[in-house]
């Protein structure tokens, strides 16, 4: 599974950016530590929130998702700086997974998005640095408020390089085909294997062999894959039957027994595939064995491979001066004699012109000469002296020969580990197998206690979408005066009525913006079709998202912030549903009841989806816009705790 972009993945998202040029920067917003959002009013498209996440990924989408209510303070800085700028680039730097969004308003600013290592994001002005996200230094450079702004050394651009490049890169590697275009190109594994079976190359022979026409073919393949991908305006989410495997701007051949879907647009692509990556879940105080036993393994490994390069370097260093001994073997001759003549007239040999240093304990003289630095015997000779060399090699290697068994059981051990996590992985996932998909499952949904269905819109545009395509004669229209409340409809049936009503209330508030502000209670009201309409008075402004309603309200009582999530059926298939607990409590045995609380909002739905044995993604989708606590809970036993 993809975990970030690749340089290739850049340049087809930089292609699909483009359209955001000549918009306008509204507001910047941090939802997590590395995730930055920018809202953006772009001509014809009306507005788009172009999402970074530092190190991985960067799309444009019309969902903002959902912000903190308060900026962050590289957030505030952004907003302060570049708020109704105008949008006049978007670039990738070179090959590089770095782009540049440039800004003006009066003065010119860039925002350098970083995709590479752990990923940073860099407001720069006149090419000094004016504020990064995190501040670091490198041996290149320097990523600090107020320094000068560098970019990284720059990586091989496709276009330009000629088959004599690729060639010098290919000579100065020791490793298979498709690891040197990989790492010497940066195009990452997959579109490496790619490069290899379009130019009919076999991806695991010596880079050493592969000869100057089929370089001048590989150069060909990539830079004809690189206009495919500039001039490319979909994107594809590749899966085989179990789960997603990549996120391509392109059909690649290499993945022809998988399923494609096709996406109007490679950002589009990225965000239902990052859509679908399940969360990590929030950093454990403690560690369970097995993670510790693994880390212990891989800092043995370190110690160990580097213990062995540490051998083979010496040996080889001593190897090598004992052959210079012998080829300069007459001015090492005269050192020695010198040396001796000097101590035996009771001179400082320190003051001696190239002599370093004098052990008098040992006899030993460290020399720099023309053809090197040597250690020498002053007692013995040239041949003594290149013979302690030569052992000293002797025994090095032979520790090296120790080492390198004890280090291929501890890489044994660390993949039979690995395998062994595998197994239980794809345990886990193969019991895990997604419920069947209904079509109201795009929207926020639930099934009411008189079984009727109700949805609510997850943001501005599905509230549009939602009311725009299913509010039809005879249902309800739900809402609460809270800002950020969902517009929810119920689809009305026989034996429907007021405890219903009252549920789509009560879902409206508790989906709102009040579950992040901890509001203990609020209500909601309810109200026919004909009474929302999206034309305002003469004069007044209607926001996306918004309805004017007319007429009277029927407003519930005072009402406590709480959901259910429980296990339920519906049309003979199982699902899981978070709805009002009145609503989960009729239809589940096993339910949780949840209020505004303490617990981080992906643990939460990583703990659930273990207890109701469902994938995290189907979690994720239905929980309420924050973090948790458990008020109730019956036939599970959930236990979660902030952390």
């Amino acid at each position: 599974m993809k975990n970030s972009l690749s340089s290739f993945d850049v340049t087809a998202i930089v292609a699909d950016l483009q359209a955001a040029v000549g918009g306008f920067l509204d507001k910047v917003y941090q939802p997590e530590p590395g995730h930055l959002v920018l809202s953006a009013r772009t001509p014809g498209e009306g507005r788009t929130f172009i999402h970074f996440v530092a190190g991985k990924w960067i799309y444009s989408s019309k969902e903002a998702g959902d912000m903190p209510p308060d900026p962050s303070a590289f957030a505030r800085l952004l907003r302060k700086r570049l708020s109704n700028s105008r949008i006049v680039g978007v670039s990738q730097q070179g090959f590089d997974r770095i782009v540049v969004l440039s800004f003006e308003k009066g003065e010119k600013h860039d925002l350098v998005l970083e995709l590479f290592g752990k990923g940073n994001a860099v407001l720069v002005k006149d090419g000094v640095i004016v504020q990064p996200l995190i501040t670091h230094t490198w041996k290149h450079r320097d990523v600090r408020a107020r320094k000068p702004f560098s970019f990284p050394p720059p990586i091989p651009d496709p276009l330009t390089l000629s088959s004599e490049d690729l060639g010098a890169l290919f000579r100065d590697s020791d490793s298979d085909v498709v690891r040197t275009i990989a790492t010497k190109l940066n195009l990452g594994g997959k579109y490496s294997e790619e490069m290899c079976k379009r130019s009919g190359l076999d991806k695991n022979r010596l880079s050493g062999e592969v000869t100057p026409d089929e370089l001048a073919r590989l150069v060909g393949v990539i830079r004809d894959f690189t206009g495919e991908v500039r001039a490319s305006r979909r994107g594809y989410v590749v899966s085989d039957a179990e789960s997603v495997a990549d996120v391509v701007p392109l059909r690649l051949s290499i993945y022809k027994d998988f399923i494609f879907e096709e996406l109007p647009s490679f950002s589009e692509a990225v965000e239902s595939y990052v859509a679908r990556i399940p969360a990590p879940s929030s950093k454990r105080t403690t560690e369970p064995a097995d993670d510790a036993d693994l880390k212990r393994l891989q800092r043995k490994l370190v110690q160990q491979e580097h213990a062995a390069l540490s051998l083979q370097r010496d040996s080889l260093e001593a190897q090598k001066i004992g052959d210079s001994l012998f080829a300069n073997y007459a001015d090492v001759s005269r050192v020695i004699l010198t040396a001796k003549d000097t101590l035996s007239q009771s001179k400082d040999i320190s003051e001696t012109q190239g002599f370093v240093s004098f052990d008098k304990r040992k006899s030993l003289l460290v020399v720099s000469m023309s053809s090197g630095t040597y250690e020498l015997d002053i007692n013995g000779t040239v041949e003594s002296n290149a013979r302690r060399y030569y052992e000293s090699g002797k025994k090095m290697k032979a520790k090296l020969e120790g080492v390198l068994p004890a280090l291929e059981e501890t890489k044994a051990a660390i993949a039979s580990w690995k395998k062994g996590l595998a197994s239980k992985e794809t345990e886990r996932a193969a019991r895990r197998k997604p419920t069947k998909r209904f079509w109201f499952e795009r929207y926020r949904w639930f099934v009411s206690s008189e079984e009727a269905v109700v949805i609510g819109g997850k943001d501005a545009r599905t509230n549009d979408v939602l009311v725009k395509k299913h509010l039809e004669a005879g249902d309800r229209y739900a809402h609460a005066d809270i800002h950020g409340a969902p517009s929810v409809i119920v689809k009305m049936k026989d034996g429907v009525g007021e405890r219903t009503l009252n549920e789509a209330c009560e879902f409206a508030v508790a989906t709102s913006k009040a579950w992040n502000a901890k509001i203990g209670s609020a209500v909601g009201y309810w109200v026919l079709p004909e009474q929302v309409s999206k034309t305002p008075q003469s004069g007044e402004y209607l926001a996306r998202g918004a309805f004017v309603i007319r007429g009277k309200r029927n407003y519930s009582e005072k009402m406590e912030i709480r959901l259910g999530v429980g296990e339920i059926e519906f049309e003979g298939e199982r699902k899981v549903m978070c709805g009002p607990e009145s609503a989960v409590k009729a239809r589940s045995k096993r339910y949780v009841v949840i209020k505004p609380g303490q617990v981080a909002k992906n643990l939460a739905a990583k703990r659930l989806a273990e207890e109701f044995d469902v994938p995290i993604e189907e979690i994720q989708r239905i929980l309420p816009p924050g973090d948790i606590d458990i008020a109730e809970q019956s036939g599970v036993d959930l236990r979660l705790s902030p952390s």
